[in-house]
Parts: C-alpha cells; structure tokens; sequence
C-alpha cells in the first residue's frame, strides 16, 4: 500500500478573520448581557408585586 500526500492542501492560505467592532453596540447599552440583566431585573420585580398583590387579595377575602 502506497499513501500519497497532496502537496495542495499545503499551499493553501486561511482568510483571516475580520474583527466585529463592539464599540456601537456598548455605547447605547444594547449590550446582550445590559438586555438580559434588565429582563431579569423586571421580571423578578413583576413577580414579586403579582405575589404580594396576591397576598393581599386573599388576606381581604373573608373567611368562611
């Protein structure tokens, strides 16, 4: 058995990569982790005035 290598693959050069600017999407806050940290910040404070709202309702419900 008789393995031949392609000297072609060996000449071939990689593209190089351009770099994504970020400086535009930082400077208006519209950062993935600024939108995820605001989500996560009003859903928690939505849940926790649905909860306590809930607690009220049912504090005023009369007892049978």
């Amino acid at each position: 058995m008789s393995y031949q290598h392609s000297s072609n693959s060996a000449n071939q050069s990689v593209p190089s990569i351009v770099p994504i600017d970020i400086e535009p999407i930082v400077e208006h806050g519209e950062s993935p982790t600024a939108i995820i940290l605001a989500i996560a910040i009003l859903s928690s404070t939505l849940i926790s005035g649905i909860t306590g709202l809930v607690r009220v309702i049912l504090m005023a419900k009369p007892r049978r």
